[in-house]
């Protein structure tokens, strides 16, 4: 069964698709060919019909001329040949045959039965008489050029040839013919078998060629296909510095060409966006370091300050301005623990989108001290790209709730099927929706609707003040080589 499989399989490929093409546009073609010479042959036995009656019956008029022999003439063997003539040189026909001497009497006559007289003698028309009458007075210099002699009437022709021996001639054969056919009926009953094995004949031949014909040509350009593919699979996988070696010039090198050139376009395009998100990251990384941590420095510097100088003299608040200064490192490392968790990919490493989810939520917990519910539910893998996207979702709406919503539980809800959907909510002081999005969209906000649009899928921001914040995400999973192509 497996043998079967896999041959069938094969015509699905190119090479044998090909040699089939080829097999059959040589048996179409060879048909046609057939049926036209078979026309033609046709078209000219109908058109030379008429030359080849005459021929045939000069032939009969000459094998007649061994019945005469000196001054007796055989009428029995004059009598067969008359009957016998037409099937001998493969002719049929309606009407007669007739011998007349040379006083234009009638010898022997064979043919028809609707065609001959019931007693009286034949009449000939007139042209005809005159035939015969040239027929009769030819000599032998003459019979080297002329042959029959013809005359027609409606649908019936007259032919007449002169009978001569090696020394004169002695009579004239007479053919009166209609409804004129070239060949017996055997050989026309055994036309269907003739072209039955000439299509045979034409079917095995046309096979070998078109196999013969499609196995070369199609292996180089099966080859050269396959080379493309290879191509396209490294390109398929990131490597973009591969190119396809094929420097011929026609079509499929033109392909390849500009493939190639397609190919250049893109690794310069990957690294100018590369080099793009390594700088819009690190400007975020600035904003964020100078709204985070360089404030709290400077106010840190403060509260040093201060209790520097309260040193010795009042113990109490200088031991005050201590401890909120020791309170503010605390919360500065915890806003540089955040950005370092956000520029780790690590985070993922090893881990599906609800472990990294979990692991990246209860150290956030720990660091925010704001309660943190989660539902995950991880029924199918989810694409890598699906994940990194979301896990970066993640990370900027928890950085965003600590920011600004004041929120004291925060609950991630998780679901992994066809349709990744996740689901973050806080019951923070929330915001007015509409107005963010006339007045100033945040940076946080604009990044994740630009993840989501890059995996095609919708993000839904439901907010009101004082009545915390709803971040749902969803998206259908497709092919990842899709995926990858619409990222890059």
């Amino acid at each position: 069964m497996k043998t079967k499989i896999s041959f069938s399989q094969r015509f699905h490929r190119l090479q044998w698709k090909l040699t089939l093409f080829y097999i059959l546009t040589t048996v179409i073609v060879l048909l046609i060919l057939e049926i036209a010479v078979v026309v033609v042959l046709l078209g000219l036995v109908k058109a030379n019909e008429t030359d080849m009656l005459a021929d045939r019956v000069h032939i009969a008029a000459q094998n007649m001329g061994t019945a005469f022999t000196g001054p007796f003439i055989n009428r029995q063997q004059l009598s067969v040949a008359l009957r016998d003539w037409g099937q001998e040189l493969g002719t049929e026909f309606q009407g007669y045959s007739a011998a007349v001497d040379m006083d234009q009497q009638i010898l022997a006559v064979e043919g028809d039965q609707a065609s001959l007289p019931d007693n009286a003698g034949l009449s000939f028309p007139p042209p005809v008489q005159r035939h015969i009458q040239t027929a009769l007075s030819m000599n032998l210099a003459d019979l080297r050029s002329v042959t029959t002699l013809i005359h027609k009437e409606a649908d019936e022709w007259y032919m007449v040839a002169p009978i001569a021996n090696l020394k004169e001639v002695r009579g004239a054969l007479v053919v009166k013919a209609e409804q004129v056919r070239f060949f017996p009926n055997n050989v026309w009953e055994a036309v269907p078998f003739m072209v039955g094995m000439s299509l045979v004949i034409f079917f095995i031949g046309a096979a070998i060629v078109g196999l013969a014909f499609g196995v070369v040509t199609s292996r180089s350009l099966v080859r050269r296909i396959k080379r493309l593919l290879a191509s396209a699979d490294r390109w398929s996988q990131g490597d973009f510095a591969s190119d396809v070696d094929d420097p011929s010039g026609d079509e499929l090198g033109q392909l390849a060409q500009r493939l190639n050139r397609m190919a250049k376009q893109l690794r310069y395009l990957l690294r100018a966006r590369q080099d793009m998100a390594t700088l819009e990251e690190r400007n975020r990384l600035a904003r964020e370091l100078h709204d985070s941590v360089k404030q709290q420095m400077f106010a840190l510097s403060i509260w040093v300050s201060n209790a520097k100088s309260l040193i010795g003299e009042e113990q109490a608040a200088a031991r005050a301005h201590l401890t909120e200064a020791e309170q503010l490192i605390r919360q500065t490392q915890r806003e540089l623990n955040a950005l370092i968790q956000e520029l780790r990919p690590a985070a993922m490493e090893g881990k599906d989108l609800a472990s990294a989810i979990e692991d990246y939520a209860l150290t956030w917990q720990a660091q925010t001290e704001i309660a943190v519910q989660m539902e995950l539910h991880a029924k199918q893998q989810v694409l890598p790209i699906i994940e990194e996207a979301y896990f970066r979702i993640l990370q900027e709406a928890l950085t965003n709730i600590v920011k600004h919503s004041h929120a004291t539980t925060v609950h991630i809800r998780l679901d992994c099927e066809d349709m990744v959907s996740l689901i973050i909510s806080d019951n923070g002081s929330g915001f007015d929706v509409h107005c963010i999005d006339r007045e100033r969209p945040g940076i946080g906000l604009i990044s994740m609707r630009e993840r989501v649009k890059a995996l095609g899928g919708q993000l839904e921001v439901r907010s009101e003040t004082g009545k915390g914040t709803i971040i749902t995400i969803h998206c259908e999973q497709t092919k990842l080589s899709d995926i990858q192509v619409e990222k890059e």
